[in-house]
């Protein structure tokens, strides 16, 4: 059996073969994932581990690939440089089946969290689930008040929520970062659904009722429509990069008299497009349209739906340049995309902040006449600056872009503040600016919010 070589086997199992419940497929879009692809430290058990697969004995391979499994994630990036090393058959196959395994639990599996605590403040409660997730969590609120948390396997979002309706808090995860915050609030947010790593936020429903006053039918009654439209936010651990969502679907909906809600299915309407640009990120929205049941109903009693999420599988460098302070004027050419590097300098009245001018060309299919916005509005989250500790400036955004679709040029500013104005570690100078390819997969999610009222 010839072995595949780089980032080609990778690739194909984080892309292709991930699929769980709707498609895969490569996008341009996001900086890097918080899991790297592979890793250069070694653990000597795990690399042992590792060496058995390819054991004359079978129950040796065997025993070797159950320990590995039950090590969960935190053995991924070795076991992709292994796979990435090894010329064995058979241990290509039997890591290339656990590296399937193991990202998919990673990505579609919610952290659980179990504590049993007795008068305890609210910072105690969330610090624990910090603890156990590694997910940060910001509380701002009064620390006096003590209660009783008791969680036995919980998932995550059940359990930040359930702590927060408790304390009377409001749980927030709309920033464009990873960070969820718990704020002391006088508001509530009672219309809430939870599937696997995903909490769904009911946030509006409105109605819209018209008649129709021309081309009436001459022998039938006066045309009445009834069209609602319910509208809600997902959210994702901050484990899991969101991509984008597609167009959510009604399984099943029913006021409390047993009336059905669900539109009259249009057989020409085949949409199944992606919202949010690919824009990657923690909070995507959603909406489904209903239609009046029984006029005399007041809230839907359960409403079923079904949507797809991109989430980010993985990214892979797909240009490198290097000491690009030094460097002006280069065309670099990478697998999906052409980037001609301008310049990249420095602020002189803020030291510390840098400006990159660059130009990106979409390879492929790149025809004129079809506009690709979805690639080029989100193509700058494809780069990063990084010092030569690895760490990455940040940035939000172009100052300037003049797009066609297939072409786009940018003055990208980075620095070293989030948008709340907090600052990183002091960054070393930029060594190397970094185009990333980013590998996804769409999973498809149902959930059900119950008992919503009608307007």
């Amino acid at each position: 059996m010839r072995r595949m070589s780089g980032w080609a086997l990778v690739a194909l199992l984080l892309a292709g073969t991930i699929t769980i419940g709707a498609k895969e497929e490569p996008l341009p879009s996001g900086p890097a994932t918080p899991m790297p692809l592979v890793s250069n430290k070694t653990d000597a058990a795990v690399a042992e581990l590792i060496k058995n697969l390819g054991d004359d004995d079978y129950r040796i391979r065997e025993k070797a690939g159950r320990e590995l499994v039950a090590q969960g994630e935190k053995v991924l990036p070795q076991l992709r440089t292994a796979l990435r090393q090894t010329d064995s058959p058979e241990v290509q196959r039997r890591l290339a089946v656990m590296i399937r395994k193991l990202d998919t639990d990673r990505l579609t599996t919610p952290k659980r969290v179990t504590m049993k605590l007795k008068n305890t403040t609210v910072k105690a409660a969330l610090d624990t689930i910090t603890k156990q997730t590694d997910y940060k969590i910001d509380f701002s609120g009064s620390s006096e008040d003590k209660f009783d948390f008791e969680f036995d396997n919980t998932p995550f979002w059940v359990a930040i929520d359930k702590i927060a309706n408790t304390a009377g808090c409001v749980v927030y995860a709309e920033y464009d970062d990873s960070t969820i915050r718990v704020y002391n609030q006088e508001a509530l947010n009672p219309y809430v659904a939870y599937a696997g790593p995903f909490r769904f936020l009911a946030t509006n429903i409105n109605s819209n009722d018209s008649i129709q006053l021309s081309g009436i039918p001459r022998r039938g009654a006066v045309q009445r429509y009834s069209n609602m439209n319910l509208s809600f936010q997902i959210q994702s651990e901050p484990k899991n990069p969101m991509l984008g969502v597609t167009q959510a679907e009604v399984i099943s909906a029913v006021d409390e008299t047993g009336a059905s809600l669900v539109m009259p299915r249009n057989p020409n309407d085949r949409s199944n497009y992606y919202n949010n640009g690919s824009f990657r990120g923690h909070n995507t929205y959603g909406n489904f349209n209903l239609t009046r049941g029984d006029k005399a109903a007041t809230r839907i009693k359960s409403l079923k739906g079904r949507v797809g999420i991109m989430l980010l599988a993985g990214t892979a460098p797909e240009i490198v340049v290097d000491n690009p302070l030094k460097l002006k004027t280069k065309t670099f050419v990478g697998r999906t995309m052409e980037l001609d590097f301008g310049t990249l300098t420095e602020d002189a009245n803020n030291k510390g902040h840098y400006t990159l001018d660059v130009t990106a060309r979409k390879l492929g299919d790149n025809d004129p006449n079809r506009p690709d916005y979805n690639w080029s509005n989100v193509v700058w989250q494809k780069i990063e600056l990084v010092d030569a500790a690895g760490n990455q400036y940040r940035t939000y955004g172009p100052n300037t872009i003049n797009n066609n679709g297939n072409s786009v040029q940018m003055v990208i500013p980075f620095g070293n503040q989030d948008r709340r104005g907090n600052t990183t570690p002091k960054l070393g100078p930029p060594v190397k600016a970094v185009v990333n390819e980013c590998l996804s997969i769409t999973h498809e999610v149902t959930f059900e919010f119950k008992d919503i009222p009608l307007p």
